[in-house]
């Protein structure tokens, strides 16, 4: 699948439209991903993949082991029989096996990498949501405040009206209800963002909110392919495929090579006498012992294949779904500014009507309440295209 890359100008559009006044944040969403990531469990996974790979290329499969044993006839007889043996036993690779056994290493290394690296990306994932949950919430209360200032400031001129008898008694009331409304709007409003924002500060471990929008990353043709979420299956796939070449290469145990070294005489009129002995232990093999590893290592391996070939797929609709939201949203900023200034120049038509006695109060009302919905449109519009960046973004595998 092939995308087109982004042109400057376009971005440039974007970026003007989208600015709006906002203080500048003392963290960047890269440090607040950065807060958020431990990378305490990756280090300890990462040992342990180095360990494992150490192992592997050592000179023998497993260590040495030392035996040692006596035998006396000390209990029955006691005519001197005295015998001591101390004997080591090294295993030894196979031919081919060492190989196979970095191959695993490798592989489970590289597969490690990748899941943390998919893992990193889901965490930028749910950031990013809950960053643009907060800041949407914050237009709504941002909005609905402003209304409870308009409703009480047009309370207080209509109940100055009402006292001078241009108004009557019955405008008051419908205005003081409009304002009930709009303050039952701004607690409802605080409580979003007081939920929003526990759980980005859940996500980012505390980390203040950032405030400046993500920029558009160009895309390429091999964009899908260095996505974490197709690497680490493609990881995995390689590592499927390691264990089963060594399922199907190690048919038996490592053999082991010993040395015994035997000191012992018959009585106590003969003098020690020292022997030595070298054994060569070969296990044998068979088919149903194997049967077993290669059969879940070959499912592992055709799984994570046919997985994988999924996840690209997925991958390549949910660029091309992210990239239309963005195009979208470029348009919708357009449509809903229009829709304001309009909202606006009627306003203060039905405002000077108002006060000029040739409109009624409910006519007020609407023409506010009007202005208020074009206003939260346009300010969830411009907040609506920073997100479908961010969500673009993630859909293209970026990290803050």
């Amino acid at each position: 699948m092939h995308f087109k890359i982004f042109d400057h100008r376009a971005i440039g559009m974007i970026l003007v439209a989208l600015s709006f006044s906002a203080p500048l944040s003392a963290a960047t969403l890269k440090e607040v991903f950065e807060q958020a990531w431990s990378s305490q469990a990756q280090a300890a996974r990462a040992e342990h993949y180095e360990a494992q790979l150490s192992a592997s290329q050592s000179w023998t499969p497993e260590p040495p082991t030392l035996s040692v044993s006596g035998r006396s006839d000390q209990i029955d007889a006691n005519d001197g029989l005295r015998e001591w043996e101390a004997e080591i036993s090294q295993p030894i690779w196979l031919p081919g096996q060492r190989d196979r056994a970095q191959a695993v290493a490798r592989s489970e290394r590289e597969a490690g990498i990748q899941r943390f690296a998919h893992e990193r990306w889901q965490l930028a994932g749910e950031l990013r949501e809950a960053w643009w949950e907060v800041r949407l919430a914050e237009a709504e209360q941002n909005e609905a405040e402003r209304r409870l200032d308009e409703a009480m400031q047009l309370e207080a001129d209509v109940a100055r009206r009402v006292k001078s008898g241009d108004l009557a008694p019955l405008d008051l009331n419908q205005i003081r209800s409009s304002r009930m409304v709009a303050k039952s709007d701004v607690s409802r409003a605080q409580a979003a963002v007081a939920r929003t924002t526990h759980q980005f500060q859940a996500l980012s471990k505390g980390a203040p909110l950032p405030d400046q929008a993500e920029t558009p990353i160009a895309s390429d043709a091999d964009s899908i392919g260095r996505h974490p979420a197709l690497a680490n299956l493609t990881a995995a796939a390689a590592s499927a495929q390691a264990k089963l070449l060594q399922a199907s290469g190690d048919t038996r145990d490592a053999p082991e090579i010993g040395l015994t070294v035997t000191r012992e005489r018959g009585s106590f009129t003969e003098a020690y006498q020292n022997l030595a002995k070298v054994t060569l232990k070969i296990p044998f093999g068979s088919d149903a012992r194997n049967r077993p590893r290669i059969a879940a290592a070959n499912a592992e391996w055709v799984e994570t294949q046919l997985l994988a070939e999924q996840t690209r797929r997925k991958l390549e609709a949910g660029v091309a779904a992210s990239r239309l939201e963005l195009d979208q949203s470029e348009q919708a900023i357009v449509l809903h500014e229009e829709r304001l200034r309009l909202a606006e120049q009627s306003d203060a038509w039905v405002e000077k009507a108002f006060r000029a006695g040739q409109l009624d109060l409910p006519a007020r009302l609407k023409a506010e309440s009007d202005l208020a919905s074009a206003r939260l449109s346009f300010s969830r519009a411009r907040l609506e295209a920073e997100r479908a960046v961010s969500r673009y973004n993630q859909a293209m595998g970026v990290l803050p």
